[in-house]
């Protein structure tokens, strides 16, 4: 007859010895969702450490998420075929450092669209970091300066978890800013047509002015003005925006044909 309890647990049909019931029930008790090789060597020494890891990894306890570093599985779901969202992976892995999640998973997130993306995940980093894959997810890591993280990121819970991600508006100007990112400038004006009404315009500003592009400045001056934003609200925009004087086209690479709007200096061919 079989047992139950922690002593009987089974993972991925295999049981789990009495040493690795042991570790898992002490990090369960210092609820620790993350541990490193290090954590793993001053329970076992640092002879197997490496073994003991690799071994509770194929058995499910563990989930690789880089080079040393595992995330937890708590003994409630040992047996179950669960495992956390990528994303919250991603804000445990990460931790204290700058980041936040992105793309078009944002884009999902914020409504922008009716379609879901959840099989690539865009986050953003000061550091370079190895695109793989975490949980159902492939992510991928794009660095950006220390600066950059100081506006348009909030946060929203996922699974009791506060997994921080690009606001409303800082996804929009990533999409103008990192256009290869979300597959094109297509998806900014795609959001644009149908969002832009609902964002804090004076936000959008800010954000620009502080950190985008002045192309995307530019093509953000053009988008406002159709949102009928008034000249004093765009002045500190298109003052930026003045920094180029070069036509730009507002949807490239389509065929730059169509009326130039000479205060932004760019050709209006999404139309």
């Amino acid at each position: 007859m079989p047992g139950s309890g922690i002593n009987d647990a089974r993972t991925n049909n295999r049981a789990l010895s009495p040493r690795e019931v042991r570790l898992l029930a002490d990090w369960e008790r210092e609820r620790r969702r993350i541990v490193t090789i290090q954590d793993v060597a001053q329970r076992v020494g640092g002879a197997v450490a490496a073994k003991v890891a690799h071994r509770l990894v194929r058995k499910g306890v563990l989930q690789r998420l880089r080079r040393g570093s595992y995330l937890v599985r708590p003994f409630r779901s040992i047996g179950r075929a669960t495992q956390p969202s990528t994303a919250v992976s991603i804000e445990l892995l990460l931790g204290r450092e700058p980041h936040y999640v992105g793309g078009l998973w944002a884009v999902s997130l914020h409504r922008f669209t009716e379609q879901r993306y959840a099989s690539l995940l865009d986050v953003f980093v000061t550091h370079r970091l190895t695109a793989r894959r975490i949980g159902a997810a492939r992510v991928r890591f794009h660095v950006l300066k220390t600066e950059a993280f100081q506006r348009g990121i909030t946060t929203v819970e996922i699974e009791g978890l506060e997994v921080r991600v690009s606001d409303p508006e800082r996804t929009f100007l990533d999409a103008l800013d990192h256009p290869r990112i979300f597959g094109g400038i297509a998806w900014a004006l795609e959001i644009a047509r149908k969002n832009l009404r609902r964002m804090d315009h004076k936000r959008l500003i800010q954000y620009a002015v502080a950190g985008s592009r002045t192309s995307t400045c530019r093509r953000l001056g053009v988008l406002l003005e159709r949102e009928g934003a008034p000249r004093r609200t765009l002045a500190k925009l298109r003052a930026r925006a003045h920094a180029a004087s070069t036509l730009l086209s507002l949807s490239p690479p389509t065929q730059r044909t169509g009326p130039i709007n000479r205060r932004w200096g760019v050709v209006e061919n999404d139309r």
